[in-house]
């Protein structure tokens, strides 16, 4: 009963238009430098939440199975390890009032058929271990399974909790644009139709959306250089319907874009991993940005 819920919201999405063409505005745009002094225990951070005044983040594939916060001037203030599953590649993570959900889906190569979201339920979160429950799925439109090395468009690390549902950005690492799915927050095994698709002309690697569902952030990375994408205007659930604005964040360098998170007080963090730059916090004055581009 849940797979024929979700496919017929993605043929009900599907009708306002797939693979949208819209008018996109650019703006070369110089994010404010929060901190390149994290823990060094966060240097592969991928995906980012905001809960109780603290960046939530996990490292990726084959890193230990761990939550880790910390504040804003950057200082760890807390791990919480996850006891009953490993980290195989978890790319990102999402919340809702309830859990934090783990995304297990980074697909590199493109041969994985074990994709996954992880919950953490909040209120276990006192504690410095918990476990977890699963939701499994695969992309009902990938046929082939052949490892093909960042040369593929079904891998996913971008995703957000909106409403009932689970909205994932996959990584298309062939034609740089992305497609958007969605799926219930309960357990259970789905197959996931694609609703629509955008021409990102980057790698979506962190997704987000405002309490309000009003505005969609994407971030990412093509050629060595950053990327953030506006969403706004959009109609209902159609988030590609609307007026796009998008950000050049060539002042990044050759930063490795990972996370991205709206915080209760509506403000944009983005987050980069090591690479011959330390990771690092940077925030985007997205309000100001949208005004003023408008």
């Amino acid at each position: 009963m849940r797979y024929f819920t979700y496919t017929l919201l993605a043929l009900l999405i599907s009708t306002m238009g797939i693979a949208q063409n819209k008018a996109v505005k650019i703006v070369v745009y110089s994010p404010e430098l929060i901190s390149d002094q994290l823990s060094p225990k966060v240097n592969e951070q991928s995906g980012m939440v905001w809960h109780k005044n603290l960046f939530w983040v996990i490292n990726d594939s084959n890193c230990l199975p761990e939550l880790l916060a910390y504040n804003m001037k950057g200082k760890l203030k807390k791990t919480i390890h996850i006891s009953n599953v490993s980290n195989k590649d978890w790319e990102d993570l999402a919340e809702d009032e309830n859990y934090i959900y783990i995304g297990d889906f980074g697909n590199n190569r493109g041969g994985r058929k074990d994709l996954r979201v992880l919950r953490v339920l909040k209120s276990d979160m006192k504690s410095k271990e918990v476990a977890v429950d699963s939701i499994t799925f695969t992309w009902a439109d990938q046929k082939n399974f052949e490892k093909r090395n960042m040369k593929h468009d079904f891998d996913c690390e971008a995703f957000f909790a909106y409403g009932d549902s689970l909205y994932f950005f996959t990584k298309n690492w062939a034609n740089k644009k992305t497609r958007l799915y969605s799926m219930s927050k309960l357990p259970g095994n789905y197959q996931l139709k694609p609703i629509a698709e955008l021409d990102t002309d980057f790698m979506v690697t962190g997704a987000d959306i405002t309490a309000d569902g009003k505005t969609v952030a994407l971030v990412g990375y093509k050629n060595y250089r950053t990327y953030a994408m506006l969403l706004i205007d959009f109609k209902g659930l159609d988030f590609f319907s609307g007026n796009i604005l998008r950000l050049d964040l060539e002042s990044l360098g050759r930063a490795q874009t990972e996370g991205l998170v709206f915080t209760d007080k509506n403000e944009l963090y983005i987050n980069t991993e090591e690479t011959k730059l330390p990771q690092a916090l940077y925030k985007l004055d997205w309000v100001k940005l949208t005004n003023s581009n408008n």
